[in-house]
């Protein structure tokens, strides 16, 4: 149970940080760019590896997508309203031939 209490409390601490680690881990997407760019590859197993920066800039806009990609699915498909499972039935009852 203690064990519980330390995990909930880690967490709570990082959803109150949520802004600043969303920055950060921007910035330390950006800082690995710029490594790639500036130490190149050892080989180019096809054309594009030659491009300083290409693999860390085509990995970042990757995850942008796949994140885009699961929240619009998230948003169209899996998220309902507030009182989606609460709605009332009494309109259903008053219906002529229903008791």
């Amino acid at each position: 149970m203690r064990q519980l209490t330390k995990t909930t409390r880690m967490l709570e601490g990082l959803v109150a940080r949520a802004r600043t680690l969303r920055w950060l881990m921007i910035a330390l997407m950006g800082v690995v760019v710029i490594i790639d760019i500036l130490k190149p590859s050892a080989y180019s197993r096809f054309p594009w590896d030659g491009i300083p920066g290409f693999t860390a800039a085509f990995a970042f806009f990757g995850a942008l997508l796949l994140v885009g990609v699961y929240k619009a699915l998230g948003f169209g498909l899996l998220y309902r309203r507030e009182d989606y499972y609460n709605r009332d039935d009494d309109a259903s009852s008053e219906e002529p031939g229903h008791e």
